[in-house]
């Protein structure tokens, strides 16, 4: 089966869907109960998720790998220090790769902005679903 990619939607000018509201509670692919427990509609699989901090020197190199979806780019840069920084690559995913979503946010004590729209793979490949895996950053 063929991989396909669907992208939340912008809310305004330059602002983004949040990846969580886009895919667990508005795209259908998830069922919920209990509020806080979700699971794929048909896989039964809990959503997984991973986030990697990154200092803001990154944003421009952040922005050109997650356009060009070089997810291993985003990887192989330095890693911020752990809850400190407020550049974030966010996954949410199921294991079976039924699911691989991806987004870049920037969170102030303001607020948060969505930089990016999800990027939300169907039936990812294999290699999708190992780069999400990783992408959940050890705490210090």
């Amino acid at each position: 089966m063929a991989q396909k990619v669907i992208h939340s939607e912008e809310v305004a000018p330059g602002e983004h869907k949040e990846m969580f509201k886009f895919l667990i509670k508005e795209s259908g692919f998830f069922k919920t109960r209990f509020y806080f427990f979700h699971k794929h509609v048909e896989t039964g699989e809990r959503p997984q998720f991973g986030v990697r901090y990154f200092e803001r020197q990154y944003l421009p190199q952040l922005l050109e790998f997650f356009e060009k979806e070089d997810f291993e780019g985003i990887l192989s840069l330095p890693v911020g220090e752990y809850g400190k920084c407020a550049t974030q690559f966010i996954t949410r995913y199921v294991n079976s790769g039924k699911v691989v979503g991806f987004q870049l946010e920037q969170s102030t004590s303001q607020a948060t902005d969505y930089l990016t729209p999800s990027k939300v793979f169907l039936d990812a490949t294999p290699q999708l679903v190992e780069i999400a895996q990783r992408v959940d950053q050890e705490m210090d």
